[in-house]
């Protein structure tokens, strides 16, 4: 990876070639950047895939009982252990969601400070660390601020019922392209956020503005990438199906299934963790597709790259002078 040249984030690139450099990013920083995913946001993903697998194992072992099994089904809804389980799983979940974005997203930062391929876990922990309480609370008020767009959105679709159904169709139509022009548009906060330093408003609002003109080029990015993503990660589902399935026909009984076992949690532990692990791994992808395209558009709109190699234009080279916590 040392003798790959070091990838220049300010240049305009086009569909192509900003995916040319998602993969070539992800070539030169493959040991780096999973090593550092894996370490920094594995620990959460391991605790929920232990829970998420004696979830499923609970709920695998009612729903096959023959007899009683919706008494069975109601009592664990009504147990208190089991939404407390729910409920540390979703956690666990959310920690390693943010984690994975501050590690991704630091990890870039990093390589454009350092120039080099060669960085340190330890590096990106701290940077991790130090925005990791930024990142939950964009995550937070994101999160709450999608469900107030949706909500509003439709409360017209609701008034258009009253007039007549058939215009409810269009209506859940417009809340759909709504949705989406939403999503899509404030795609680049969480990466304007670590590189720039600025608010949660300041940033959605400047991702909307340099998505503007631009819309259709990031939802091609975004769409290739979590497509491809959603294929292969779907890949490593499959032996959870199989061995389920494979599981539930070898302890049918005469009136109908047996229990699973502990045979099966343990089995489905193991295959929902590695999911996890490889669907954390793969996600890198849209969030560096999309970094990519947040330095695209800034140089096309502000050409941030180029007015800085107009100003050191006949200046001797030196080493980087970036402070180590310039943006983050």
């Amino acid at each position: 990876m040392e003798n790959s040249a070091v990838i220049n984030y300010h240049r305009t690139r086009d569909f192509s070639n900003k995916m040319s450099v998602t993969f070539e990013f992800v070539r030169q920083n493959f040991k780096g950047l999973g090593k550092s995913i894996l370490l920094i946001a594995g620990p959460p993903v391991l605790l929920a895939s232990l829970l998420m697998g004696s979830f499923f194992q609970d709920m695998f072992s009612n729903a096959f009982n023959p007899m009683g099994a919706r008494d069975e089904m109601l009592s664990l809804f009504s147990s208190p252990g089991f939404w407390m389980k729910i409920a540390l799983m979703m956690l666990f979940l959310l920690i390693s969601t943010v984690a994975s974005l501050a590690t991704i997203n630091n990890y870039l930062i990093l390589y454009e400070e350092k120039q080099t391929s060669k960085i340190d876990v330890s590096d990106v922990w701290d940077r991790v660390r130090q925005t990791f309480l930024m990142y939950l609370g964009t995550c937070f008020l994101f999160t709450l601020l999608a469900i107030v767009v949706y909500v509003g959105l439709f409360i017209p679709v609701a008034l258009l019922g009253v007039v007549s159904p058939f215009l409810v169709f269009f209506g859940v139509i417009g809340v759909v392209v709504a949705v989406c022009y939403f999503f899509v548009g404030s795609s680049l906060i969480f990466i304007i956020r670590s590189y720039e330093k600025i608010g949660f408003m300041d940033a959605l609002l400047r991702s909307f503005k340099l998505v503007q003109g631009k819309w259709w080029s990031t939802f091609g990015i975004l769409m290739v990438l979590y497509l491809l993503v959603g294929v292969v990660s779907y890949v490593f589902m499959i032996p959870w199906y199989v061995v389920t399935i494979i599981s539930s026909l070898h302890s049918a009984g005469v009136d109908g299934f047996e229990s699973t076992g502990s045979n099966m949690g343990i089995v489905s532990t193991v295959l929902m963790t590695l999911y996890y692990l490889a669907q954390m791994l793969l996600y890198s992808l849209p969030a560096i597709g999309i970094a990519f395209q947040y330095f695209n558009l800034v140089e096309r709109k502000e050409a941030r790259g180029l007015m800085t190699e107009l100003n050191s234009f006949g200046q001797a080279p030196s080493a980087p002078t970036t402070p180590p916590d310039e943006h983050y």
